[in-house]
């Protein structure tokens, strides 16, 4: 039997002996502009978002929310109501960058739209709520993995060079985040 890793990697090699100036326009491109975000993240003092779950039973909007601060690397993490008191779940996935106003249709969705919330997604974010002072830690300032699990659940960020709009990768490479040890939500 023919070594199917070797004929892949070969014809890897001889497509990129191939590669015509367009794509490599696009992949400096791409590098220059990941370099400028996170020069751009590099400038900012906070991070951070919200995103929507859903309406209690008085139709009031409930929001979790956190910020990260750049000098001292705390991170904090809140909810406007108590995650129990949900009635209505958000219908699609709704982020927020901190500062910025929410869109007015929170509770319709398209067909296309994703990320809806459900009952495992209150279960997680009730887990970043509870979790110990000191789990994804190291000496008091936030990990990057700690980081990682509240972005990647709460707001993940956009960018935009002209809106001064970073994501989460940006800032993690351009902050000093402590490594931190490997830790799961769910203990």
């Amino acid at each position: 039997m023919k070594n199917s890793f070797t004929d892949y990697s070969r014809k890897m090699r001889d497509a990129s002996a191939v590669t015509t100036d367009g794509e490599l326009k696009a992949r400096f491109k791409h590098r220059e502009t990941a370099a400028k975000l996170r020069e751009l993240a590099s400038t900012l003092d906070t991070f951070g978002g919200k995103r929507f779950l859903g309406l209690t039973k008085d139709d009031k909007e409930v929001w979790i929310s956190y910020t990260v601060d750049r000098e001292t690397l705390t991170l904090d993490i809140k909810a406007t109501h108590n995650l129990k008191n949900i009635a209505k779940k958000a219908p699609k996935r709704v982020t927020v960058a901190n500062g910025e106003h929410a869109p007015d249709d929170l509770m319709t969705a398209r067909s296309i739209d994703t990320g809806a919330v459900t009952d495992s997604t209150l279960r997680y974010m009730q887990q970043l709520l509870d979790l110990p002072q000191a789990v994804g830690k190291v000496d008091g300032k936030c990990s990057t993995q700690l980081f990682m699990y509240v972005s990647n659940a709460i707001y993940e960020g956009r960018w935009g060079l002209h809106e001064n709009k970073v994501r989460w990768n940006d800032v993690l490479k351009s902050w000093n985040f402590p490594a931190g040890k490997y830790f799961t939500i769910y203990g």
